[in-house]
């Protein structure tokens, strides 16, 4: 199947339209985190994984039942055509394994969120349930509070929140309120810290490159924080 431009994430769309949708439905288990993100924006960088978020205890047990006996097959719709590289490993935190499609090998995991509700609905595209956009923000925000200064993501979340603030508009409320329910104030403070990193063209050049960006997306990265947070406060 071809919808997208990128070749991995053609790739991407044929292991998701191979997922049980109707099982994750009713898990209530979302296709969210970046590569959601990159989909829904015209694939401003490459994006490499999928990852399924789920906040229902409930959920997280249906799924967890579903691949004890039959591994990704308890995953995937029958017939499906995706190759499973290595045995499912679940724990508490989530299920996760390897798969090929072709000449493309990708991460797949099933993240056991434990730090907010999540919300979402199906999406005929991909045929599987996808987080609702203030979650993605909301969960993006978090990502960014853990590991903004790591330099080997690259400033990634903050460049993603740039991306969908250019697109999508303002953080909503609603997700500051449930990222800061889960981690307080140190998620402003992270976004602060995250803006100003990214305003050395030199460093946000160099993240650009490794995520595959083409750099005239730049003044669109930065002008999304023309009134944003200084040392945790808005100007």
């Amino acid at each position: 199947m071809t919808l997208f431009r990128r070749p991995h994430h053609n790739a991407v769309l044929t292991v998701l339209n191979a997922l049980d949708g109707a099982l994750l439905e009713r898990a209530e288990c979302f296709f969210g985190g970046g590569t959601a993100i990159v989909l829904s924006l015209d694939e401003y960088r490459e994006s490499v994984d999928i990852d399924l978020l789920c906040a229902s205890q409930e959920g997280y047990r249906l799924l967890r039942e579903a691949v004890w006996s039959q591994q990704l097959s308890g995953l995937t719709k029958v017939g499906a055509q995706v190759l499973a590289l290595r045995e499912m490993r679940a724990d508490q935190y989530g299920i996760r394994t390897f798969v090929q499609v072709e000449d493309a090998r990708i991460k797949l995991e099933i993240v056991r969120e434990g730090r907010i509700d999540l919300s979402g609905q199906m999406d005929a595209r991909y045929g599987v349930p996808v987080l609702d956009r203030s979650d993605m923000f909301a969960e993006k925000l978090l990502a960014n509070a853990d590991r903004w200064p790591d330099k080997a993501v690259y400033s990634r979340d903050i460049i993603d929140l740039s991306m969908m603030i250019a697109q999508w508009g303002e953080i909503p409320v609603t997700a500051w309120q449930k990222a800061r329910g889960a981690y307080g104030d140190t998620v402003d403070r992270a976004y602060a810290k995250a803006v100003a990193l990214i305003q050395d063209r030199d460093w946000l050049t160099a993240c650009m490159d490794a995520m595959q960006m083409d750099r005239q997306l730049a003044p669109r990265v930065l002008s999304a924080h023309v009134n944003s947070y200084v040392d945790g406060k808005l100007d």
